[in-house]
């Protein structure tokens, strides 16, 4: 039985000269747990509003579209869809609002609660929370009203992997307990692509192919697309060799050589020394704090959410001063902080950065005559990136440069980072991307509860740990010596 149908739907937005869906057909039937791919804005985050049509975007919409009652959807945005101050208050609001009795409230937000493994946050102030603990939050608030379809729009792009990796397995168990129909659209695939009953893939506003996991790696093979790098490394060797047993016997009877870390001096960019750091004078969020960056280098800190890592960046661009403790830069500094839309300030994406060579490298050229909160999450990312970029600045810092991109782009970014370190750029991102950190960086630091507990080069950092580690790592360990990332692996098949 179809749960959700669309037919030939098109949408243009109410300022817009072009449509951003064109002629979209599909279904998704009760209990499917649908994925959707595309590249950013590609039109994944507008097909997902207009499902529910309290969000649905304001603009011209044509065709048809078929959706029960009752539609939950939780936004790649953490902190969107909180309204209360108290997790009891945020949990009982939808049910308030239906005004429904005090008794049956309170008996749903404590069954709730223990199911989500939040009731011992029920008093909590959801300031206190982690952000993986704020987006279970949101998805525990939705499904408290028992929705029939539960729409996802990359709710884990802002989680560290430790909790991107909890909140799909609740996803994974609301869908097995309940057969809750699931619509997800990610970027990072991971531990989705296992359960999906099928996989959607938007592109150019269109849906181009809606098949099973496995139909979709042939499709994307066979057409060359560059979402291909999207689908985890697991199932791709799975496809070229055979399941992951017979993957690690195969790769332990080649006799691959060990890859090991270049020895290299280098010199310090930036060199902080014993920094603390409170918001509030009771909280340390940085504590006693030594860091370096290194020159001409892609630097990456990893970390849980809420570990520091956007703080430290502030401190070592000068947003934020330290309390205590030195931080030694001689060149010029330009961030991109961890919402790129705190950078705008225009009405018109032509005024926010100069567009030319860079833009059109970062394709965004078509957005130049809109208003910057009326682009993508994705084309806002670039748009800052652009603008960051642009101030010339020889050290350059990026919180989450890679959230809401794709795998293509991402690829584009880091031809970029490492030609601007071929200049004498230096580049320290913070990121939740671990396989990018793996992929692309250089030396890399983790960060944990306010201070950086190690920095090694990226094959003896990777090779050292079990759960912040690459998946290419996790795949390869115990049988091959510091292969740490997918191009480490290309040709052995």
């Amino acid at each position: 039985m179809e749960n959700i149908c669309f037919e030939k739907v098109n949408f243009t937005y109410a300022l817009g000269d072009r449509p951003a869906l064109n002629d979209v057909s599909f279904s998704v039937k009760e209990g499917e747990m649908c994925l959707v791919i595309g590249k950013s804005a590609a039109g994944k985050s507008t097909l997902l509003r207009l499902i529910k049509k309290e969000i649905a975007p304001a603009g011209k919409l044509g065709g048809k579209i078929t959706v029960p009652d009752g539609i939950g959807f939780v936004s790649q945005n953490v902190e969107e869809s909180i309204v209360c101050d108290r997790v009891r208050s945020e949990l009982s609001f939808g049910l308030t609002n239906l005004g429904l009795p005090k008794e049956y409230i309170e008996l749903k937000v404590n069954e709730t609660a223990g199911y989500f493994n939040l009731s011992s946050k029920l008093d909590s102030e959801i300031s206190s929370l982690s952000g993986g603990e704020k987006q279970i939050l949101n998805l525990a608030s939705v499904m408290i009203t028992k929705p029939q379809v539960l729409v996802l729009d990359e709710p884990t792009c802002q989680l560290d992997p430790v909790w991107a990796e909890r909140f799909i397995n609740v996803i994974k168990k609301l869908h097995r307990d309940f057969g809750t129909t699931v619509i997800i659209a990610e970027h990072l695939l991971g531990e989705l692509y296992d359960c999906a009953d099928s996989v959607m893939l938007v592109e150019n506003g269109t849906v181009e192919a809606k098949t099973s996991p496995e139909k979709m790696i042939e499709y994307l093979k066979k057409s060359c697309n560059p979402l291909l790098e999207s689908v985890p490394l697991s199932f791709r060797l799975f496809d070229a060799m055979g399941d992951i047993s017979l993957c690690r016997k195969k790769l332990t009877q080649k006799n691959l050589p060990a890859l090991r870390d270049k020895n290299e001096k280098c010199k310090a960019a930036i060199k902080a020394k014993s920094l603390i750091f409170s918001y509030k004078k009771d909280t340390q969020v940085i504590k006693n704090l030594s860091y370096i960056a290194y020159e001409n280098k892609i630097n990456v800190i990893l970390g849980a959410n809420s570990s520091g890592k956007s703080t430290l960046l502030k401190l070592m661009s000068g947003v934020l001063k330290q309390q205590y403790g030195k931080i030694k830069k001689d060149k010029a500094v330009s961030m991109l902080c961890q919402n790129p839309r705190d950078l705008f300030t225009k009405e018109k994406c032509s005024n926010e950065a100069q567009f030319g060579e860079l833009t059109a490298f970062l394709e965004i050229d078509e957005i130049k005559d809109s208003h910057p909160y009326d682009i993508s999450e994705g084309q806002a990312q670039r748009l800052a990136l652009a603008k960051v970029l642009q101030t010339g600045a020889d050290i350059i810092l990026l919180d989450e440069p890679t959230k809401a991109l794709d795998s293509a782009f991402k690829q584009k970014l880091a031809s970029k980072l490492e030609s601007l370190c071929d200049m004498g750029k230096t580049i320290v991102i913070t990121t939740h991307d671990v396989d990018f950190a793996a992929e692309y960086g250089e030396y890399i630091s983790f960060l944990s509860n306010g201070e950086i507990i190690t920095t090694q080069p990226k094959r003896a950092f990777f090779s050292s740990l079990d759960f912040f580690t690459s998946s290419a790592f996790k795949i390869t360990h115990g049988i091959l010596e510091g292969y740490v990332c997918e191009k480490d692996l290309e040709g052995v098949e």
